[in-house]
């Protein structure tokens, strides 16, 4: 027997003996099968690698812009489906930690340009704490981290290879100048994607763990 929901009403019939599957929702648990399994590996290699400000439900959220991302349901197309048909930007803005937000916390925007010599340039503007960061209260520093890094995540085996990195440390009441970081692309097939994590430091104890920073994609491309 099963328990059936619709509406205000509950039901009981019984269990079908085969369920009747056509060829869409055999392809839809298939994508969704492989994407699950891309998006796990994908997180495992990118909390190996990178400091992230979580939430404890990031992992079904995050596998939700993945599906996106990865793009699986292009008609007449195997999985995985090619880069070139991949979208990474669905993971621009994912916010990790929604109990404190990059959007509401980081009142900035990070211009990138990439030049013809396969160079990647980003324009980080002036930055002042309690300003341009969002600081919670009693917040004396802060620091923020810049990470680029390439990844194919249509690869059965998905490994991270850093390309660079750039970090800002903020204390109250000072202004940072506006920097340029730039960095080299390398000749690969692949996501480049560039990952925030903004880091608090309190001046008092017992803060709780998930507001003390937040974490985001803020750029992606595949190269």
């Amino acid at each position: 027997m099963v328990f059936v929901n619709k509406g205000s009403y509950t039901y009981a019939r019984s269990k079908p003996a085969k369920v009747k599957q056509t060829a869409n929702t055999k392809a839809a648990a298939s994508s969704f099968g492989w994407v699950s399994q891309q998006d796990k590996k994908f997180r495992l290699a990118l909390t190996q690698t990178y400091l992230l400000v979580t939430d404890s439900y990031y992992a079904a959220r995050h596998r939700a812009c993945m599906a996106k991302a990865l793009n699986p349901n292009v008609p007449a197309t195997p999985l995985p489906a090619p880069l070139v048909q991949n979208m990474p930007q669905a993971l621009e803005g994912f916010e990790f930690n929604t109990l404190l937000q990059w959007a509401n916390t980081c009142r900035f925007y990070l211009e990138f340009i990439q030049s013809s010599s396969n160079t990647m340039e980003c324009l980080i503007p002036a930055l002042t704490l309690g300003e341009n960061i969002k600081a919670p209260k009693e917040t004396p520093s802060a620091s923020i981290q810049l990470h680029a890094f390439m990844v194919n995540p249509n690869q059965q085996d998905i490994d991270l290879h850093p390309i660079s990195s750039h970090e800002l440390m903020l204390q109250s009441n000072q202004t940072v100048p506006e920097a340029l970081w730039s960095f080299n692309l390398p000749h690969t097939n692949a996501w480049l994607l560039v990952l925030g994590t903004v880091t608090f430091k309190f001046g008092q104890a017992n803060v709780a763990t998930n507001l003390h920073g937040c974490t985001t994609y803020l750029f992606s491309k595949v190269v």
